[in-house]
């Protein structure tokens, strides 16, 4: 790892073409993969060191792309040794599709296929998959930005967010605006009113200390990785 100008620890990109940990995270696009990465290292995790040194995030790219990235994986040098692959993605307007979608990509490439999210499956290759925003077995259509409202450290957020929302929706009533990614538009409008986060990324946020790692809505997630360790 390296440090990033906000203090936190940034994965260099050759993490996506080595196997350099124990256990395995693939997940949808850097945003995903930073995010995940501050939250291994957080202080939440901490009493666990395993979250931070046993686990390594790689990012497979858009959804189309991970089957691709599933084939390339098995000729990698340690795959073999892995006793644990877990999938994040985004659930977005359909989270029994990303289901779908996941486990066919599984299943082309000859891994073990859970039955659902947060679930194990396979024996010398243990294989799970969960969806942002929920993180659990309970399937919720959304993505990760979704999930980071949801967790917001700053304690005066929700009325912010309140805010935000009544200045989005008066754009699009008296300026004819859209927004197609309404989650996206919330939480930088969020960022960019807040003088900590202005111009940040989501991993650039969660370095600078956007997000609550202790809050109730990352317990699936760190549940369901502690199984494996």
């Amino acid at each position: 790892c390296c440090c990033n100008r906000y203090g936190g620890s940034v994965m260099p990109r050759k993490t996506n073409t080595q196997i350099l940990k124990s256990n395995l995270i693939l997940c949808e696009g850097r945003d995903e993969q930073e995010f995940l990465i501050q939250y291994l290292n957080s202080t939440a995790l901490s009493n666990t060191p395993e979250f931070s040194n046993d686990i390594q995030v790689i990012d497979f790219g858009g959804n189309s792309e991970l089957t691709k990235k599933l084939a390339i994986l098995k000729n990698m040098d340690n795959f073999d040794k892995l006793p644990s692959l877990l999938i994040i993605r985004d659930a977005e307007t359909s989270a029994e599709s990303a289901c779908r979608e996941i486990q066919r990509a599984l299943r082309e490439n000859g891994f073990s296929v859970p039955k659902g999210p947060h679930c194990w499956e396979g024996e010398l290759l243990k294989v799970g998959f969960v969806l942002f925003p929920t993180c659990g077995s309970i399937l919720q259509n959304g993505t990760l930005e979704d999930l980071c409202l949801s967790i917001l450290s700053d304690q005066s957020a929700d009325e912010s967010l309140e805010e935000i929302d009544l200045f989005l929706a008066r754009l699009k009533k008296r300026c004819h605006r859209s927004f197609p990614r309404i989650f996206k538009a919330k939480l930088h409008t969020y960022f960019s009113v807040h003088n900590d986060y202005v111009s940040l990324k989501i991993g650039e946020a969660a370095a600078a200390g956007a997000f609550d790692w202790d809050n109730i809505t990352l317990e699936p997630l760190r549940n369901f990785m502690q199984e494996v360790l």
